[in-house]
């Protein structure tokens, strides 16, 4: 933890991961972790959008 007491970034990882499930041999297993990376996948285009819109915001500043 940092001095703030948030977790580090490998902290963070970690505690994510550990959602994932690697015993892959279950059908209940397969569909967990499919759920789990359509969160990142939906997450992963927020930060995209948000980025793109911060990127517009600057240049639309100068």
């Amino acid at each position: 933890e940092l001095e703030d007491g948030t977790p580090r970034a490998g902290q963070i990882l970690k505690q994510t991961y550990d959602k994932f499930d690697t015993n892959m041999r279950s059908d209940d297993a397969l569909l967990k972790n499919y759920g789990l990376l359509s969160c990142f996948r939906k997450d992963l285009h927020k930060t995209e959008t948000y980025l793109r819109v911060m990127k517009c915001r600057r240049f639309g500043e100068a």
